[in-house]
């Protein structure tokens, strides 16, 4: 490798992992210094019922467990769960908390995705502008939803014409942030690590070439990623057929090589074969299995994604003519064009069954082959790249799971598109020309930063029922479930949101949803904590409201309720703080915190 693009590159992404780093944490730092004096501040502003998922685990590594259970269902599970991430972040949150554990986990790996970013794409130029732009644009890409933008919600509003030409669905870079890179620095230090592992197993496969030594690092990278974030594996799997098939045509494929590759694969079977273990002993894992989870139309996702396919295609164009002529492209972009044309809006089904995705699929492998060149860590990203249009409509469960770092092969395409668009200009004029370009690609990026400091200003979560400060009364609570030394059930009343004058904003809840803040920061099981970890959540979600909160259900469907369900501690609202909406629960039991605006009662068992 050329010694000084190997040090501009080196010296440019530790500036840019720098930066990376202090924007990922700027939200969260918002946070802390603007926490009410005796609140406690939550840390993530997106998807907060999630990441109390994630601290259940965390805090029951704390307590010293290996092996970890649902806390947001109270039926009965042997408790198999193994999430190495997790693990780990749970006994540094003993030293640091558990917000400063999850902070400190997702800033980490976004240093680290720059690196390995930087590593990967010096495989596939020695350009120092190309290579730059390459990991600039991985970095802020996204889509054209900055046009549609929504601080929360899935869905255009109806009647207007982006749903027309969208079908409904925002794209997905307004929402989706696993699908790229800037909104997963922001939101989640899982999708972070994942994204770390997915690079690092591609670098391990390319550099498997050469010889053995790359196999072992891979395997083990195999191994954690299908333990901590399973829907990759499939993923890389999709990905690494289409690669074989695009060396195959290029006459670069050895045995050698191909078995080194299948070997790093084969690394994930022990943690594939526990998963399936665990599925098939514990019931609650398998109802949280279950959930269905859909991807959005096409058309979705494809707007998230126009600028980079737009630019990534010129690119391709561009870099044809006078080889085989353009005639290379055409496949990829009647794969697209087809995928568009046939989009439908989004429902709650699979758009396409096994037989019409595997024929979709084959297309894709098709035109990556098509576009096939002499550069191995070209072609990967070219299959990356058309098969990840594919992947998120695989007819499985958690389909919507595969777009996990869809933009990344493309952000790579793009910058090739813009370099190939304007080296042929001045200098100044070049830089100019760039910069639009970056401004524009990193158009909805900018806005997700906005987003997440006013979901802080505002004490709100995307979820909309989901505070992000916790009062004075709710840190006593948890507090007195921190000191329970056995199980415990803890109910809390349901979130209300509280819409705004403008249509489709909200503000602070009426009433926050603190179920899934009782489990995720103390081991308590939450009766009815989480749209997906709790079985029958929606009907137990509307029983609580029922049965338990209801001034005017008589007692002996309350008791009943209680008899059967047995939490220990009910959270509730003092009369003058619902103005008698909810049921005043301080007569069921013991009052151990008497706060100015929640009581939590222990129940006489």
């Amino acid at each position: 490798m050329n010694a000084d693009f190997d040090a501009r590159i080196r010296r440019f992404s530790l500036q840019v992992a720098v930066a990376a780093c202090l924007v990922s944490l700027l939200p969260t730092l918002v946070g802390w210094l603007t926490t009410p004096p005796g609140q406690q501040f939550l840390g993530h502003p997106y998807n907060l019922d999630d990441h109390m998922v994630y601290s259940a685990w965390m805090r029951q590594a704390m307590d010293g467990r290996l092996l970890f259970d649902n806390r947001f269902s109270v039926e009965p599970q042997p408790g198999l769960t193994v999430h190495l991430y997790f693990l780990v972040l749970g006994w540094l949150a003993k030293v640091i908390g558990l917000v400063g554990a999850a902070t400190l986990g997702r800033v980490g790996f976004t240093f680290l995705f720059v690196m390995l970013l930087a590593k990967f794409c010096s495989r596939l130029t020695e350009d120092v502008f190309i290579a730059k732009l390459m990991i600039t644009l991985t970095m802020v890409g996204g889509g054209i939803g900055f046009l549609v933008w929504q601080p929360f919600g899935v869905d255009v509003p109806p009647g207007s014409v982006a749903d027309r030409l969208l079908q409904g669905g925002l794209p997905i870079d307004v929402w989706q942030p696993e699908a790229f890179v800037f909104p997963s620095l922001l939101t989640n230090g899982l999708f972070m690590v994942s994204l770390c592992l997915i690079l690092g197993i591609f670098i391990a496969v390319l550099d498997a070439r050469e010889g053995w030594r790359p196999v072992a690092f891979g395997g083990l990278m195999m191994l954690i990623l299908m333990n901590i974030h399973s829907y990759d594996v499939l993923l890389i799997a999709l990905v690494l057929v289409a690669f074989l098939v695009t060396q195959v045509v290029a006459k670069s494929a050895t045995i050698g090589w191909v078995a080194r590759s299948v070997v790093i694969g084969l690394c994930a079977i022990p943690a594939a074969a526990w998963f399936l273990y665990v599925l098939k002993n514990d019931p609650v894992f398998q109802a949280r299995a279950a959930t269905e989870t859909y991807s959005r139309g096409f058309r979705a996702t494809f707007a998230g994604l126009l600028p980079q396919v737009a630019l990534a295609l010129i690119g391709f164009a561009g870099a044809m003519v006078g080889r085989k002529g353009l005639v290379r492209v055409v496949p990829a972009v009647l794969l697209i064009t087809g995928l568009v044309a046939l989009a439908r809006p989004a429902e709650n089904a699979y758009w396409m069954q096994f037989a019409a995705w595997g024929a979709v699929y084959s297309l894709a492998i098709f035109a990556s082959a098509s576009l096939a060149t002499e550069r191995p860590a070209l072609n990967l990203v070219t299959a990356w790249a058309l098969v990840g249009l594919v992947a998120p409509y695989f007819p499985g469960l958690y389909q919507r799971k595969l777009a996990m770092g869809l933009s990344i092969p493309w952000c790579i395409l793009a910058a090739v598109g813009i370099a190939w668009a304007v080296m042929r200009i001045d200098r100044g004029a070049r830089n100019l020309a760039t910069a639009l370009g970056i401004l524009v690609i990193s158009g909805s990026s900018m806005l997700w930063l906005q987003r997440m400091l006013k979901l802080v200003r505002d004490n709100v979560s995307n979820t909309t029922v989901h505070a992000l400060f916790m009062p004075r009364d709710v840190v006593a609570s948890v507090d007195v479930l921190n000191r329970e030394r056995k199980r415990v059930v803890v109910i809390a009343p349901p979130g209300v949101p509280a819409p705004t004058e403008v249509t489709g904003e909200f503000a602070s809840p009426l009433l926050p949803d603190w179920n899934p803040v009782l489990a995720g920061l103390t081991g308590a099981y939450a009766y009815a904590g989480h749209w997906s970890e709790t079985v029958d959540y929606a009907d137990k979600r509307t029983e609580v409201v029922t049965a338990l909160y209801d001034p005017a259900q008589s007692s002996t469907v309350r008791q009943a309720f209680l008899d059967r369900v047995k939490p220990d501690y009910i959270l509730g609202l003092k009369p003058e703080a619902s103005q008698g909406t909810l049921f005043d629960v301080r007569g069921l039991g013991e009052v151990v915190v008497d706060g100015s605006t929640y009581v939590l009662v222990k129940l006489r068992r």
